[in-house]
């Protein structure tokens, strides 16, 4: 079984990891959105059996995660957020969105983003 995230505005399947992946990256994003007091655009859609994504909710709770981790130098903070980061920025890549970003003080993120987009492929 999977647990399909779904762009609402064109039907398109953004990522598609199995139903414990994704229902895991749902409720870290749930959790942090709600700390960071911005809404995630992800919404649990029964009969889909995953999240429907609004795109341009979930570009703000991206930036806003990217913003946060850059913002702050603890280590453990980093680590915590390190792969929700990362997915969440190749899920809305896959959606065809983006974040502003500063490719000279992401210290290695960068190496980390073409492992996860490499594992979360779609060809939907």
């Amino acid at each position: 079984m999977s647990y399909p995230f779904r762009n609402i505005e064109g039907s398109k399947i953004i990522w598609d990891p199995g139903i414990g992946v994704g229902q895991t990256y749902a409720a870290l994003a749930a959790e942090t959105g709600a700390l960071l007091q911005v809404p995630t655009g992800l919404t649990y859609a029964e009969r889909l059996g995953g999240s429907e994504v609004d795109l341009v909710l979930f570009q703000r709770f991206t930036q806003k995660l990217y913003d946060r981790y850059f913002n702050t130098n603890n280590f453990v903070l980093h680590g915590l957020l390190h792969g929700l980061l990362l997915s969440s920025i190749v899920m809305l890549e896959n959606g065809g969105g983006s974040i502003t970003r500063n490719p000279e003080t992401e210290h290695g993120l960068l190496d980390d983003h073409g492992a996860y987009t490499r594992a979360m492929w779609t060809d939907f």
